[in-house]
């Protein structure tokens, strides 16, 4: 696959590429005559390195100037490096070869790099020039003999006449690299196939990245995502400059204006998309010190800068400063990174690791330069390969930032759970404590509603609501209901010859006599009003009712109240009926027939149980 090279990365190491070029083309460049190559003993392809000749010469010099030069002031080409450096920017380049009709089909000479200003190339034979061709990547992409995007020439004027020489002038502000070489055309055609099958797949792998991260700023909104977008086009954008098919398929007019426009925007843009999508990606403001705050602002301003001054500055100067900047822009991304993940910023370990992912191929494709390493087919793609992988590694760093910031969210919800829960648990705890005091206080009300304060019977509002309830029960279950009317006898003598407070007594101990003497879940106890009582026995026949009601007359009879020096016995006459209702209109009967049935026992003598047998009401 053809090797590509570009003006801009090389510059990265300007100086030390230059120097160290220079000296070992000096060691290993002899002033001597190249041998001849027979075109026909070409089988696909023969590299030049170190068969040429080469003489650096003042841009305005011609043809007649350098073919009258002695041989023995021309260098051969060194092999151990495909780069003369940036100390010439005007060299000639010369080289015999032997054609005859026995070559392998039509040759040509490439010169496998899409950034050289100009070239002039001329075919020579017997000191006449036969073809010449003018071309370059400041001059108009017509002009290339062959269209391809790096420099491809038909040696068709030579290729059957026997002796020939080809010189070739390159004039160039950038690196001046020799990558010559003497192929088959159809050689030519593969090499082409297999690079633009090569950039399809780079260009496809930049496509799919682009599609999926777009759908995933569409889901998220995260405006990260959208500088990171950015970033990734202008990575496209600058590599099709370099590769040189920008200026073969892209640019409307193919005119150098354009390509160098292209070349300087597309660099000077790559870096400010990085700049910015360093800073929202590693939120930098939010996560770094005041000095990685302030470089990054100053990294961010300078970057712009670059891009608005592209159109308007010096093509060769614009590149020098913007590659030094690039250097620069690369490095303090690695620096963020690293601290990051020093810091703690989970997802700056990917970060880091894709800039010096990319730092690894820029070196390599610089070492691979300047011959310090082997030069390999794999080099000669680093740049585009380490811009790939970064945007990989970029990507999965988002994955991973998410993922974090994921975590971070939940453990914040974790926490406010917890606290959450706690807080409920407490308010729960609050409001069963609340709960169980309304509760008691309600209860407390309603008995102090329904109860009567002095015998802890019901009282006589609260009887009303209860009996009817048992009589109607009564009526439905077809049970007998018992009811007894109960009346202390004399209490108005002993309330007024004891007093008020001895009448209370004998009202409290009444109520506690007829509670425990009943002791009956089912039975309903009240304060009728008065020294009156009332108890209703539901189901109860009218043997247990008697038997209840004379139980209690004699609990009443055999009592002594006492208070202080006071000792009385108090009695109680009793009414007694039992009935089984059927009229659920004539409750108050029943009650009516106990109390007439009380005041029977009280005619009677007092002290006694008044009785009337069971009937149908």
């Amino acid at each position: 696959m053809p090797e590509l090279r570009t003006k801009q990365a090389t510059s990265l190491s300007a100086t030390l590429c230059s120097l160290l070029a220079l000296i070992l083309a000096m060691i290993f460049s002899p002033a001597a005559h190249a041998e001849a190559f027979h075109l026909s003993a070409i089988d696909g392809e023969l590299q030049l390195g170190g068969k040429m000749q080469y003489l650096p010469a003042p841009t305005q010099s011609t043809l007649s100037d350098v073919m009258g030069m002695d041989a023995s002031e021309w260098y051969v080409t060194p092999s151990s490096t495909r780069s003369l450096g940036r100390d010439h920017n005007s060299v000639w380049f010369h080289l015999d070869i032997i054609g005859d009709e026995s070559s392998q089909g039509p040759m040509v000479l490439r010169l496998d790099y899409p950034h050289y200003d100009y070239i002039d190339l001329y075919l020579v034979s017997d000191n006449k020039v036969l073809t010449s061709f003018h071309t370059g990547d400041q001059m108009d992409f017509e002009t290339r003999p062959i269209n391809s995007r790096t420099f491809t020439f038909p040696l068709d004027a030579i290729q059957n006449i026997g002796e020939a020489e080809i010189y070739v002038h390159i004039r160039t502000e950038g690196p001046l690299l020799i990558p010559f070489s003497l192929m088959t055309d159809a050689e030519a055609t593969i090499q082409d196939r297999n690079l633009y099958m090569s950039l399809g797949a780079y260009f496809g792998i930049l496509i799919i990245m682009f599609a999926y991260n777009a759908f995933i700023l569409g889901s998220l909104r995260d405006s990260a995502y959208l500088y990171y977008l950015t970033y990734m086009v202008a990575v496209a954008f600058h590599q099709a400059t370099l590769q040189g098919i920008g200026f073969q398929f892209l640019w409307p007019t193919n005119s150098p204006i354009e390509n160098n426009f292209a070349v300087a925007l597309s660099t000077a843009l790559m870096q400010a998309t990085a700049v910015l999508f360093v800073i929202r990606f590693i939120r930098l403001y939010k996560n770094f010190g005041s000095f990685e705050r302030v470089m990054g602002t100053c990294l961010l301003v300078y970057s712009i800068a670059l891009v608005i001054g592209s159109p308007f500055m010096d093509y060769a100067s614009f590149l020098a400063i913007v590659n030094v900047t690039a250097a620069i822009s690369v490095l303090c991304g690695l620096y963020i990174g690293v601290k990051g993940w020093r810091m703690g910023v989970k997802f700056a370990r990917l970060f880091a690791m894709a800039w010096f992912t990319y730092l690894i191929f820029i070196g390599w494709y610089l070492l691979e330069l300047a011959s310090i390493i082997p030069a390999s087919s794999l080099g000669e793609h680093s740049l585009a390969i380490g811009s790939a992988l970064e945007l990989a590694l970029l990507s999965i760093a988002f994955a991973d930032r998410i993922n974090h910031e994921k975590e971070l969210r939940l453990r914040s919800q974790s926490r406010l759970m917890d606290v959450q829960i706690a807080m409920n648990a407490d308010l729960e705890e609050k409001v069963r404590q609340r709960t169980n005091q309304l509760e008691e206080a309600n209860r407390r009300l309603k008995i102090l509603s329904t109860t009567d304060g002095l015998t802890g019977l019901l009282n006589r509002r609260h009887f009303d609501e209860c009996y009817e309830k048992a009589y109607l029960s009564a009526c439905r279950r077809n049970e007998p209901l018992a009811v007894l009317m109960i009346d202390i006898d004399h209490f108005k003598h002993l309330n007024d010859e004891h007093g008020h407070r001895f009448g209370d007594i004998c009202l409290i101990q009444a109520g506690r006599l007829i509670k425990e003497t009943i002791n009956d879940d089912q039975a309903i106890a009240a304060r009728y009003g008065g020294e009156e009582f009332v108890v209703i026995l539901p189901g109860a026949t009218s043997e247990q009712a008697r038997n209840k009601a004379e139980a209690l007359r004699l609990a009443f009879a055999e009592y002594v109240v006492r208070d202080d020096d006071t000792a009385k016995i108090m009695t109680v006459s009793i009414g007694l009926t039992v009935d089984q209702p059927v009229d659920r209109a004539a409750w108050e009967k029943l009650l009516q027939a106990a109390d007439s049935l009380l005041y029977t026992a009280k005619r009677n003598g007092r002290n006694q149980v008044a009785f009337l047998k069971e009937s149908n009401s």
